[in-house]
C-alpha cells in the first residue's frame, strides 16, 4: 500500500482508465475512495470475507462496489499476473541494485529484454511457417 498512493497520483495524470484493477492486498476504502476521487476509475478489486452482508461492511466507497463486482472482469487482471510471473521466471525474482534509480533501470532492462525474446520466439514461429508453406507449394 505504501507504492499505492504515488502510483495512482501518477497514473491519474498521464492515463485515465475506466477499471483499475487490484488483488485483496489493496482492499481498503482509503485506497477505493483514492481511485474513484483520483483517478476517475472504478476500483475492481475482490474484497476480503465475501461471507459479510453489505451493511456490515465498514466504508461507503467498499459498499459502492460490493454489489455491482464483476467476478469475470476481474479475472482479467490474471493475464498480467501472468506475465509477471513468466518475467520473473525467465530473468529472476530479485533485484540487486541498492539504488532506487538503478533498482527501476534494472527492471526495465528485464522488461526490455522479456519483449525482444517474445518477439524473437513470434519471428521463428512465423519463419517456419513460412517455410512449410514453400515446400508444399513447390
Amino acid at each position: 500500500m505504501i507504492d499505492a498512493k504515488p502510483m495512482v497520483e501518477k497514473l491519474a495524470k498521464h492515463y485515465q482508465p475506466e477499471i483499475f484493477y487490484a488483488d485483496r492486498g489493496y482492499d481498503d476504502n482509503t485506497f477505493f475512495g483514492l481511485v474513484f476521487e483520483e483517478l476517475g476509475a472504478y476500483p475492481l478489486i475482490f474484497q476480503k470475507n465475501q461471507n459479510v452482508p453489505k451493511h456490515r461492511r465498514s466504508g461507503e466507497y467498499r459498499k459502492k462496489t460490493f454489489d455491482v463486482f464483476d467476478y469475470g472482469e476481474y479475472l482479467q487482471r490474471n493475464k498480467v499476473e501472468t506475465t509477471i510471473s513468466m518475467l520473473k521466471r525467465r530473468f529472476g525474482a530479485n533485484i540487486k541494485s541498492r539504488v532506487v534509480k538503478c533498482q527501476k533501470v534494472e527492471a526495465f532492462t528485464r522488461i526490455i529484454a522479456y519483449n525482444i525474446d517474445r518477439l524473437i520466439s513470434m519471428g521463428k514461429e512465423i519463419l517456419i511457417i513460412f517455410i512449410k508453406i514453400m515446400r508444399v507449394s513447390y
